[in-house]
């Protein structure tokens, strides 16, 4: 009878090997166990990187005003960069309170998310030096456009990893997603006025952006509610 050449036949080896291959096999278990909250801290960092990097590429756009022409394009340069600053600010704050109150142990599905989320928002330097070449209508929008996606996926990792932290609660996981679907309007309708008053008036349209972080920040949700 032939023998499967991919199975290991463990009875050749002496007692201590086989005693090594079983501490080997209780050490990957527990680094398994171990992995998410490894994630969440990696996770964690590697946001606060990228939103570092983001900020620092923004303000590496702003012109110095080299003749006194020039100063008012630069006075607006530094309102854009605020306005785009204190957006990142914000999304930054938001992600670490939900790490701290309830992405305790981040699935891969939240891990991909977050990748899609940086990668969406790595794109604000660019929207904002067009802003700062040019305060268009289409601009503007486009600057729209890529914050309704950040928030949005934002949402998404909220609403997942609160579901994660209360799946054993079927009262929370309705408060969860009543509230996920909540917000979801909320934003929705909010960005698109928006991105639409952006096409009537850009520049009324670019400083209501400010709006919304400030609010975010003065008045934020209570975190009772788990999202």
């Amino acid at each position: 009878m032939l023998r499967n050449p991919r199975k290991h036949n463990f009875d050749q080896f002496s007692d201590q090997e086989k005693e090594k291959l079983s501490n080997v096999k209780k050490e990957l278990i527990e680094a398994q166990k171990n992995e998410p909250e490894s994630l969440r801290e990696h996770l964690q960092a590697f946001n606060d990187g990228v939103m570092a990097i983001i900020i620092t590429i923004i303000v590496l756009e702003i012109q110095p005003a080299l003749h006194e022409v020039h100063y008012q394009q630069f006075i607006n340069n530094i309102i854009v960069f605020l306005i785009t600053f204190f957006i990142v600010a914000d999304f930054w704050y938001d992600l670490h309170l939900a790490f701290s109150y309830y992405i305790f142990k981040p699935s891969k599905t939240i891990a991909i998310l977050d990748f899609f989320f940086l990668a969406d928002l790595s794109l604000l330097p660019v929207m904002t030096k067009w802003i700062m070449a040019e305060t268009s209508t289409f601009a503007v929008a486009n600057f729209g456009i890529v914050f309704l996606i950040a928030k949005i996926l934002e949402s998404l990792i909220q609403y997942f990893g609160a579901r994660k932290t209360a799946k054993y609660s079927q009262i929370m996981n309705i408060i969860i997603s009543r509230s996920f679907i909540r917000k979801m309007f909320i934003t929705l309708f909010l960005n698109i006025i928006l991105i639409v008053l952006s096409l009537f008036n850009a520049k009324l349209a670019m400083m209501l952006y400010l709006v919304i972080p400030v609010i975010s920040f003065l008045f934020p949700v209570k975190r009772t509610k788990i999202m």
